[in-house]
């Protein structure tokens, strides 16, 4: 889809931290936008912001975890707009805890926002986008989807990004050549905003070797995907495929990337949940 003046898109998780970058990408390309979030007061001031420098918005608050409410989001799309050339499922979740620290309800809700909702929205919007002979799905995964990421809540988050990844590659093959296609970004940590910049704010743990992106990065990676129907960008400041092929051939000799940062962040959660339950038993 290499012109995407005047079509239309919708982005989740719109509200803050790489979602706004992504709006704000896909408004410079003169599309209509459909900003969806939980956070109704966040979602409406991105949105009034892009309508001021005179761009198209609707702003949808919107749970992805409710089923009724993703419905209710396309609806709305297509009776502002009249169709839905975009999908970028931007929307995700993480906790800081070790796997079996965590409640069922948080591992439960981690794979419905990252991997279940991005499912269930391409497949409200995949049949107007047959019919009318084109359409993009864009999926916001992971590095963590190439290597698993180790102490940071892995199991959960690592499975939903994988997942996402290999959802998106059968869904590109599986509609090859009927005018709608799908990519997936892939970026490392990122600097600014997001799960990376939080845990530095909260640990002060150092930026790992192979460096982190600003989230313009990902938002241009999202646009050139999209214009030159790209089935994969890896979005990080140094090549990290020939490190990710090292672990592939050797994966007992190379360790997880972010073993260290997040070992450190590991340790200093098990620490606090321990003070904490050494606060509540005096």
């Amino acid at each position: 889809m290499h012109d995407l003046k005047d079509k239309t898109a919708i982005v989740t998780g719109a509200s803050r931290g790489i979602g706004t970058y992504i709006a704000q990408a896909l408004a410079q390309e003169h599309m209509k936008l459909v900003l969806a979030a939980r956070s109704a007061p966040e979602l409406e001031e991105v949105a009034q912001r892009l309508r001021q420098k005179g761009h198209l918005v609707l702003a949808v608050p919107t749970d992805v975890t409710d089923s009724a409410a993703l419905e209710a989001l396309v609806e709305a799309a297509r009776r502002e707009f009249g169709t839905v050339d975009v999908l970028v499922n931007d929307a995700g979740v993480e906790t800081l805890a070790a796997y079996h620290r965590l409640g069922w309800e948080e591992v439960y809700n981690t794979l419905q926002v990252n991997l279940t909702a991005p499912m269930h929205l391409t497949h409200l919007v995949l049949p107007g986008m047959l019919a009318q002979g084109r359409g993009h799905i864009v999926n916001i995964s992971s590095l963590v989807a190439k290597n698993a990421l180790a102490f940071q809540e892995q199991e959960p988050l690592c499975t939903s990004k994988a997942g996402l990844w290999g959802f998106t590659v059968a869904l590109r093959s599986s509609y090859r050549g009927s005018g709608v296609s799908a990519s997936v970004i892939c970026p490392g940590f990122i600097k600014g905003v997001g799960m990376f910049q939080r845990i530095q704010d909260a640990t002060g743990v150092k930026t790992p070797f192979y460096g982190a992106s600003p989230p313009e990065k990902v938002a241009s990676a999202v646009v050139r995907a999209i214009k030159r129907d790209l089935p994969e960008v890896i979005v990080n400041p140094v090549p990290v495929r020939p490190l990710m092929a090292l672990v592939a051939l050797f994966p007992n000799l190379i360790g997880p990337f972010g073993t260290d940062v997040f070992k450190e962040v590991a340790q200093l959660a098990e620490h606090q949940s321990q003070t904490t339950s050494e606060h509540a038993l005096t």
